[in-house]
């Protein structure tokens, strides 16, 4: 099986720092992969709160992760402060993805690159609705 690439933008928009707790290790005791969406879910939310939005209201819509990817390149282990760059790519009409780039601060060491797919939706209608210019402008995004 080939290996998942994950791209970064070209620019970040947002970073946090998050300690390795012991509840996010695994039987060897690295950082986990379960661990892991809690922490790019967490980095997501932060990432929102940041632009004044929740994933449940941006601009009268909801977000929707609809896939995610994560390449793991260097393990992490309990009490790492991992830095969290979050920033935003591939616009279409629905939705874009959130990328994650996970560096261990101490080592200066990218633990993963990661995405997320979202859509936005209209929790109302229960459907996907078309991504809101106010979010394209608040994130740097001219044009779809």
């Amino acid at each position: 099986m080939a290996r998942v690439k994950v791209s970064m933008p070209e620019e970040f928009l947002y970073s946090m720092e998050y300690s390795v707790r012991f509840s996010d290790l695994d039987y060897a005791k690295h950082l986990n992969s379960v661990a892991m969406v809690h922490i790019l879910h967490e980095a997501r939310l932060q990432f929102l709160a940041s632009l004044g939005l929740t994933e449940a209201n941006i601009f009268g819509l909801g977000m929707v992760v609809t896939d995610m990817a994560i390449d793991y390149r260097s393990e992490s282990f309990a009490k790492d402060v991992l830095v969290i760059d979050v920033g935003v790519t591939g616009f279409n009409k629905y939705g874009c993805d959130i990328c994650f780039q996970i560096t261990n601060s101490a080592l200066e060491k990218v633990v993963c690159n990661a995405k997320q797919a979202v859509v936005f939706f209209d929790f109302d209608r229960h459907k996907i609705a078309a991504v809101p210019l106010a979010f394209l402008s608040l994130v740097g995004e001219s044009e779809l």
